[in-house]
């Protein structure tokens, strides 16, 4: 008796990573192209102004605020991208010691509980955005309310959320070995 192939588009999880991977390649896109600008004009701003201190000793006033910031945004957004690549700090001691039969249930809660934990970070992110923009302070170098400057905070848990969800659709169709 011979066994008939499937067609790669009759597999159970084609359909649900076909609507999934144009998302993950523009999240991708984005943090990738963000991270790039911005270490590029930390390392621009940083060193004009080392050069205008040292030999000009003078300085552009928001400089340091900016880079502050961006260091912020960068290691933030750079998180996600490490999320994406599977690189993010995680348990494994769990994968490790469960029989093979176990993991990929084992894989798919602790992949679960992560988006959990990363949409309540996202809730408390936008209180504290929320609060923030209540009290109405500036950033006064770059003349900026400081609560668009901390954005960054709940956009980052809302991309670890996407991350971890994607991360779930795609444990859960996978085959095992």
């Amino acid at each position: 008796m011979t066994t008939k192939k499937s067609h790669p588009q009759q597999e159970p999880g084609y359909q649900a990573m076909r609507l999934i991977a144009p998302i993950d390649r523009i999240v991708s896109f984005l943090e990738q192209g963000f991270v790039i600008v911005a270490l590029t004009v930390m390392v621009s701003l940083s060193f004009v102004q080392v050069v205008m201190r040292d030999f000009f000793s003078m300085g552009f006033g928001w400089a340091d605020e900016i880079l502050r910031h961006l260091v912020l945004w960068t290691g933030f957004i750079a998180g996600s991208m490490v999320t994406k690549q599977g690189r993010h700090i995680a348990i494994d001691v769990m994968s490790r010691t469960l029989p093979q039969y176990l993991r990929k249930s084992s894989e798919m809660v602790l992949t679960f509980l992560a988006i959990l934990f990363s949409g309540f970070l996202f809730k408390v992110a936008v209180h504290f955005v929320a609060v923030e923009k209540e009290f109405g302070q500036m950033c006064e170098p770059l003349h900026t309310p400081l609560w668009v400057m901390e954005l960054v905070f709940p956009i980052t848990f809302c991309l670890l959320m996407i991350r971890f969800t994607i991360k779930l659709v795609e444990i859960f169709y996978r085959k095992e070995e």
